[in-house]
């Protein structure tokens, strides 16, 4: 059974269609052990559930919290919480 909305479904694929190769950003993101881990890297490839940085990492896409400046649908009311320092 589905239980998101389809408007949260919609303003998650625009989300991830502004994720741009080739593109030095800022992305702060949740671990499979939920550590917030913040970081300034260029995004190397955009897969169907992952990003590549140009560290080598891979980010799963739904684990984003932000990136570049743009809040994940999927984590609403973080930027209460945030800090851009």
């Amino acid at each position: 059974m589905n239980t998101r909305q389809p408007s949260t479904d919609s303003q998650f694929e625009a989300f991830r269609a502004g994720i741009v190769p080739g593109k030095f950003v800022r992305i702060e993101y949740m671990t499979d052990l939920s550590e917030f881990i913040k970081t300034d890297a260029l995004v190397k490839k955009v897969n169907s559930d992952t990003i590549e940085l140009g560290t080598g990492d891979t980010v799963p896409i739904d684990r984003i919290v932000r990136i570049a400046g743009v809040i994940s649908p999927k984590f609403p009311g973080y930027e209460s919480y945030s800090c851009d320092c």
